[in-house]
């Protein structure tokens, strides 16, 4: 399938990708069900941006930080001249949005639609290229019990979670030390990325429950955890953490095996995330049946 919709939600794309079918999010965008800062209309279809502020990150640098989204509601995978030239203009659009407010942004490119990372190119002049994610899905399918060590693999009462809140939240830093993540790549963020990735922990870890979390515990002692994010069609594994002095017991695999199996139960997805480089997590995922089904590059503009 060469032309596609396309919209930057993860959730919503792994619904489209495990259908098959791109209608509805077509009638959706073409009923602008999304937000546009700016867009282009041609034969029918609309191409679109959308720039919204990084708080957390305007905090962090005491600057005016972005992200960029696209959404289109129906383009090729493969190159056209006429869809290139279309992207370019929208491009151009984006350009004339950045130089007017000054701040840091991120582009989030999806890597499939070729004729926008050539739009990219002739347009922009000093990018910093600071990789990319890879979003994977599966659905439809139970997995075997990859419990080897008997941990217990449960949704924890909230005592659990309140009692060893200190704990999790140590290993997770512990565990997000030697991380490096797009903020490191770019000269300009380099300094105070750690921050970005330590807020993130403690902000999603002061708002975990027993329901939007998968705790592996040993001796009723836990040993790794994953915060979900779930919808009526999908389940999303978001953050993770495994005490790195516990990683032979097989927490991880244990429990994304739980979370597919506890998906597939309700008749839904699980969908999550990670960096191109992150080998050995997309291991695990590739050896319990996920696939991936879009991914995104991650181009920083200083325009400050």
């Amino acid at each position: 399938m060469s032309n596609v919709s396309f919209v930057d939600d993860n959730l919503i794309l792994s619904e489209c990708f495990v259908q098959r079918r791109y209608d509805n999010l077509k009638r959706m965008i073409l009923e602008k069900s999304f937000e546009f800062t700016d867009f282009i209309i041609e034969a029918n279809e609309i191409f679109a941006f959308h720039v919204s502020k990084n708080n957390p990150l305007s905090k962090i640098y005491e600057m005016d930080c972005y992200v960029v989204k696209f959404v289109f509601s129906s383009i090729s995978q493969l190159h056209e001249d006429k869809q290139e030239e279309i992207l370019r203009q929208l491009l151009e659009k984006l350009d004339n949005y950045i130089k007017s407010h000054s701040g840091y942004y991120n582009l989030r490119i999806p890597t499939h639609i070729v004729d926008l990372l050539k739009a990219v190119n002739i347009v922009f002049e000093d990018t910093i290229f600071c990789g990319g994610t890879v979003e994977e899905v599966i659905h439809g399918k139970f997995v075997d019990n990859c419990n080897e060590n008997n941990l217990d693999i449960k949704f924890p009462e909230k005592v659990l979670i309140d009692e060893n809140k200190e704990l999790l939240m140590g290993m997770t830093l512990e565990s997000f030390k030697s991380y490096q993540g797009q903020y490191h790549v770019s000269n300009v963020t380099q300094g105070k990325a750690g921050i970005i990735y330590e807020n993130w922990i403690r902000e999603s870890m002061e708002s975990i429950e027993n329901k939007n979390m998968v705790v592996a515990s040993k001796d009723n002692i836990p040993v790794g955890f994953v915060t979900i994010k779930e919808t009526d069609n999908a389940v999303e594994g978001v953050l993770s953490a495994v005490d790195p002095g516990n990683r032979k017991l097989g927490a991880y695999r244990a429990m994304i095996s739980f979370l597919i199996n506890y998906a597939n139960e309700n008749k839904k997805s699980f969908v999550t995330s990670t960096q191109f480089d992150n080998y050995i997590v997309q291991g695990v995922w590739n050896s319990l049946g996920l696939k991936p089904f879009y991914s995104i590059y991650n181009i920083h503009i200083d325009n400050r």
